[in-house]
C-alpha cells in the first residue's frame, strides 16, 4: 500500500467518528441526524477499505466523499443550506466541525499527494504518525463536543405549549382546531362590521358563515404572560437588519438575539411569503377576494386588507395574510410586502410574538391613526394632532392590533422592515434598537 494514503485513510475515518458523535446532538432535527449517520458511516467504511485496497475506483470515491462533506461545512457556515432542516441558518462554526471538516480536507489532499507521488520514496514511519495524528485531532473534536449540547435544543418551540406546522405557522397543541371563515362575501363593510380591532362604526348586514377545519391555525391558548425582551436589541447591536434582496439567500452569520429554531422560522415566513404572495400580484385580483382599500395611496404605499382574516384564528400564514401593501406609483400598484396583522387585545410583547423569530422581527401597533367610515368602509382620513384630536367625523383608534411586515421586494431594512414615517407606529423597543429600520446605530 502506499503509505501515503494512510494518511487519506486515518483522516477520514477521524472525521467519519466526529460525524457519529454528532448524530445525537443533532436528534431534533431527523433529517441532518441521518445525514451525519450516513456520512459518518461512509467515512469510516472507506478510511478501512482505502487502508487495504488503493484501486482508482476506491481513491476517486474517498475524494468525491471527503469534498462533499468539506462542501458541506462550508455551506453550512456561510449561506445555510436551505434543503436541509436544522442548516437553513449560517452558524458560527465550533471546534467540533471545524476540525471535522479539516480531517476531511486532510483526506482530500491526501489522495491527491498519494497520487502525484505514487512512484516517489517514502518514509516508513509516514503511516504510524497519520494514525497519530488523525487519532489526537479526533480525541480533541470529541471532547470539545462532550457536556455541550447542541444550541438546537437550548429553547423550547415558542412558550412549550405549541407545535409549527410546515409552513412555519404556529398551531395549538391540537393538530385540528375549528375556525370561523366568511361564505359569500356581501360588501366590505359587512366584514368589517365583525372585527374587534375596527374602530369605525360601519353599518352592514350579517354575513354567512361557515365552519372550516384548519391545522395552520393560532394557537388556543391566547392568554400568556407579556415579558420585554432584549432580543430586539442584541440583534441591532450585532448588525441586524442588513438589506434584504429575495434573489440571494440571506445571511444570518455574526447575528445575535435568536435561536436557530427562531431563525429558521423567520427564513420560512420570508420564503413562504415570496411563495404565496405572487398569487396577489395583480391590485385587482386582490380586490376580488375581498380585500378593501384602508386609503392611504397618498403616502407612497396603499394597504389593502381583508376584514374576514382579522378573527379567523390563523397567525403568520401566508396563504392568508391580513393585508397586502403594494407600492404606488402613478397608477401603477406594485405588491411588496404582506402585512400580516396578531390578534385583538395582544400586546405587541406578548410571549408568542417575541418567540416566533426572536430578535429579527419587530412588532408593531398604531395609536393615532384617525379612521372614518366612507362608503361603508373604514378608511383612514389622517392622524390625530398635537392635542390628540382627529379631523371632524373621524375617530381615533385605540388599542390596536401588533403588525409586522414581510417584504417580497427588496428593501434597505431587512425583510421584516416597518414603512417610514407614521406607518412606523410604535414598539415596544426604543426606535434606536427597532430591528424594523435602517438606524444609524445599525
Amino acid at each position: 500500500m502506499n503509505e501515503r494514503m494512510r494518511w487519506a485513510a486515518y483522516a477520514s475515518i477521524g472525521a467519519g467518528l466526529i460525524h457519529g458523535a454528532a448524530i445525537g446532538l443533532h436528534a431534533d432535527h431527523p433529517t441532518l441526524s441521518r445525514i451525519f449517520l450516513v456520512l459518518a458511516a461512509a467515512q469510516v467504511v472507506w478510511g478501512v477499505v482505502a487502508l487495504t485496497m488503493t484501486s482508482w475506483s476506491v481513491t476517486a470515491l474517498g475524494g468525491l466523499l471527503n469534498a462533499v462533506a468539506v462542501s458541506g461545512w462550508v455551506l453550512s457556515h456561510t449561506t445555510g443550506i436551505s434543503f436541509v432542516s436544522g442548516l437553513e441558518v449560517a452558524e458560527s462554526p465550533t471546534p467540533a466541525d471545524t476540525l471535522c471538516a479539516a480531517l476531511a480536507a486532510l483526506s482530500l489532499l491526501a489522495i491527491v499527494w498519494a497520487y502525484v507521488r505514487r512512484d516517489a520514496p517514502v518514509n516508513s514511519h509516514l503511516g504510524i504518525n497519520a494514525a497519530y495524528v488523525c487519532a489526537a485531532v479526533t480525541l480533541v473534536a470529541a471532547w470539545s463536543v462532550t457536556g455541550n449540547p447542541h444550541l438546537h435544543e437550548e429553547l423550547p418551540l415558542v412558550d412549550g405549549g405549541l407545535a409549527i406546522d410546515a409552513n412555519g405557522v404556529i398551531i395549538g397543541p391540537s393538530s385540528d382546531s375549528t375556525v370561523v371563515s366568511d361564505g359569500e362575501v356581501s360588501s366590505a363593510g359587512s366584514d368589517a362590521q365583525d372585527v374587534s380591532t375596527t374602530i369605525a362604526q360601519v353599518t352592514a348586514t350579517t354575513i354567512p358563515k361557515k365552519k372550516t377545519t384548519s391545522t395552520t391555525v393560532a394557537p388556543t391558548t391566547t392568554i400568556h404572560g407579556h415579558v420585554t425582551t432584549s432580543d430586539q436589541a442584541k440583534a441591532a447591536a450585532s448588525g441586524w437588519p442588513r438589506a434584504f434582496n429575495p434573489a440571494t439567500p440571506i445571511n444570518l452569520s455574526g447575528i445575535q438575539g435568536f435561536t436557530p429554531e427562531q431563525g429558521q422560522r423567520a427564513l420560512t415566513l420570508i420564503s413562504n411569503s415570496q411563495r404565496d404572495l405572487p398569487a396577489y400580484a395583480s391590485y385587482q385580483t386582490a380586490i376580488a377576494a375581498g380585500y378593501v382599500s384602508i386609503g392611504d395611496e397618498g403616502s407612497g404605499f396603499e394597504h389593502i386588507i381583508k376584514y374576514s382574516y382579522l378573527n379567523d384564528g390563523r397567525f403568520l400564514d401566508t396563504t392568508a395574510p391580513e393585508s397586502l401593501v403594494y407600492k404606488v406609483t402613478g397608477s401603477s400598484k406594485t405588491l411588496v410586502s404582506a402585512m400580516f396583522i396578531a390578534s385583538a387585545g395582544m400586546a405587541s410583547n406578548d410571549i408568542t410574538l417575541t418567540s416566533y423569530a426572536g430578535g429579527l422581527i419587530q412588532w408593531h401597533t398604531h395609536n393615532n391613526l384617525c379612521w372614518k367610515n366612507v362608503s361603508g368602509v373604514p378608511k383612514v382620513v389622517g392622524v390625530v394632532d398635537g392635542a390628540g384630536n382627529c379631523p371632524a367625523g373621524s375617530v381615533l383608534q385605540t388599542n390596536g392590533a401588533p403588525m409586522v411586515h414581510v417584504w417580497i421586494t427588496p428593501h434597505a431594512c431587512g425583510p421584516f422592515a416597518a414603512l417610514e414615517g407614521q406607518g412606523a407606529g410604535v414598539a415596544d423597543e426604543p426606535d434606536s434598537v427597532r430591528v424594523d429600520k435602517c438606524n444609524a446605530g445599525h
